[in-house]
């Protein structure tokens, strides 16, 4: 029975990635192409291979045994969201990747790169500081595990404090774009990936490498990448499991902040994608476990009301609740759910059962699909096409929380760079694309990258429209001046 499951989990997957590899939408750029990934490694791939060695150490952890009946039930779940998703994404978003660059596009980029400086110096900072925060003795003062319900809360601190460091990733990818690849610009990526590594987490230097890819490969005009990327993602993902492994203990080490590692962990005893940081399937099993014949209810999406409680700190709010403001099941009351991760399946399950993954997962199909038809249909202007291809890697950490509370909060910091970049373009007064476009139009000039300002056509003086309405007002009245005869003298 459990068996016939995972060969329908198997050749689902296959058929999707099948259809979705020859419809034209396929590309790195794709939101599609990122919950294949997360769903094949989390919920084709690893289910397979924990039913054939035995993994049990979560379900230990946990204090909780699955019947085969949950077991089979996640993994039909699992399966549905995915064809969900799917459906819905290529639905909407089915519209092959396009990239526009024209010399406008250009000339902004260029304008634009030459104010990031200014970015760098306000958002730089506040990155680093709250980076660097995580290495010091007080690191976590202030953080507590609630009992009732296993979450681990800010009690002194802001939390936003501590989400600045993920400003990193936006920044560094950015340097990397804007200096056209050169090798100096990825000294600042090394140095985040190497940091944020020692301090234990991966999502976000992870996030960071994909992002600077996306950028290359749009540089270049490429929808997938070929067999070299391939192979340094799977040294990537080596990267990824060895920092889990201790926490970044040992980068700790190397770089001397730290004299004895303060997570030990007997490697001997580890297999492959057993630990927590792959253990979805067992967490949606704890879920189908508990929701809805130990609970009596189903959450019916009331957890998404977090999303108002969310940006209020703690030490603003000594009473705020924890995690979901109106909670009506209580996952520590059957186990010891502990650092449990729901995913887009789990999210479902736990609002409403089987219509609930196929809500969930549909929308946030729908959703994603909409984003990408818009990117690819519109102006891909800088700021456009910096926002998307900071926010695409974001779902790595997004999709395997499944939690919407996740994705606004970690999006605004993640795209809080651009916003400032934005504004300081503007105070600066650099053209749009738009702008710049309609001053090649109307003074019949094309502008080389790089090149000299446009001299305006002859007999036909023109104020260019990005100036400020008092500058082109008295531009105007001088070339009126300049193209008015001289008197002739009596």
């Amino acid at each position: 029975m459990y068996e016939v499951a995972l060969a329908f989990a198997v050749v689902s997957f296959l058929l999707v990635c099948g259809y979705y590899w020859r419809s034209p939408a396929f590309s790195m750029f794709h939101p599609l192409t990122f919950y294949l990934a997360f769903h094949g490694l989390l919920f084709v791939v690893r289910p397979v291979i924990a039913w054939e060695r035995g993994y049990t150490d979560i379900y230990r952890l946990y204090e909780f045994t699955p019947s085969l009946e949950v077991k089979t039930t996640a993994v039909y779940a699992a399966t549905i969201g995915m064809l969900s998703f799917a459906f819905f994404c290529l639905r909407v978003g089915g519209k092959p990747m396009r990239f526009v660059v024209d010399e406008a596009i250009v000339e902004e980029r260029r304008r634009l790169s030459q104010v990031f400086v200014w970015v760098l110096a306000i958002c730089g900072p506040a990155a680093a500081y709250s980076l660097m925060k995580g290495y010091g003795p007080d690191a976590m003062q202030g953080m507590v595990r609630d009992a009732a319900t296993g979450f681990a809360i800010n009690t002194q601190g802001v939390g936003y404090v501590t989400d600045l460091q993920l400003m990193a990733v936006s920044l560094c990818s950015l340097v990397v774009w804007l200096s056209r690849f050169r090798l100096w610009s990825f000294v600042p990526i090394v140095a985040f990936i190497t940091l944020r590594a020692g301090t234990g987490g991966r999502g976000p230097f992870v996030a960071a490498i994909i992002s600077a890819g996306l950028f290359y490969l749009y540089e270049k005009r490429i929808r997938y990448p070929g067999l070299k990327v391939v192979l340094f993602a799977l040294a990537l993902f080596s990267v990824f499991v060895s920092v889990g492994q201790d926490r970044g203990a040992s980068i700790r080490q190397a770089m001397g902040m730290e004299e004895k590692a303060t997570f030990e962990r007997d490697r001997g005893q580890d297999r492959f994608l057993e630990s927590m940081d792959f253990g979805n399937l067992e967490f949606l099993e704890y879920i189908i476990d508990v929701v809805p014949e130990k609970s009596g209810t189903y959450d019916y999406f009331l957890d998404n009301f977090q999303l108002f409680t969310e940006p209020v700190p703690r030490i603003f709010w000594p009473g705020k609740p924890v995690g979901e403001p109106f909670r009506r099941i209580w996952l520590f009351e059957y186990g010891n759910p502990i650092g449990m991760t729901r995913s887009l399946p789990g999210e479902g399950w736990y609002a409403m059962g089987w219509l609930g993954v196929i809500i969930v997962c549909g929308i946030w199909g729908h959703v994603l699909g909409w984003i990408y038809s818009r990117f690819v249909s519109g102006s891909q202007t800088t700021f456009k096409t910096a926002c998307y291809l900071v926010f695409l890697p974001t779902l790595v950490v997004s999709l395997r929380d499944g939690g919407i509370v996740t994705i606004a909060r970690q999006t605004g910091v993640y795209l809080a760079p651009v916003f400032v970049w934005y504004w300081v373009a503007k105070y600066a007064g650099v053209p749009t694309a738009a702008q710049i476009r309609a001053v090649m139009a109307r003074t019949r000039t094309r502008l080389r990258p790089g090149g000299p300002e446009p001299e305006p056509a002859p007999r036909t003086p023109v104020v260019p429209a990005y100036l400020p309405a008092a500058v082109r007002r008295r531009r105007a009245l001088l070339l009126r001046e300049r193209a008015a005869p001289s008197p002739t003298a009596e």
